[in-house]
């Protein structure tokens, strides 16, 4: 494996770990918002919590399949 390799495939698992987390946060901020615990008095953030979570979603999953495809293609 390359040294180029190794790269891409620590950036591609970089950026999916930073979209897990980025919709781990807005998960959690749905919650809060539907079960009234934050200051949320329209309920825009679960709206925005729901939403950008489902768009993020497939993006992760994308993610996560070209890790494992480099990863597989590294053995």
């Amino acid at each position: 494996m390359t040294a180029s390799r190794t790269v891409v495939r620590r950036v591609v698992l970089g950026a999916f770990v930073g979209v897990v987390a980025v919709i781990v946060l807005l998960v959690g901020s749905a919650v809060l918002s539907a079960t009234g615990l934050s200051s949320d008095p329209h309920g825009y953030g679960m709206f925005a919590g729901i939403l950008f979570g489902t768009v993020l979603t497939p993006v992760a999953l994308v993610l996560w399949l070209l890790y494992r495809r480099l990863r597989r293609r590294g053995n």
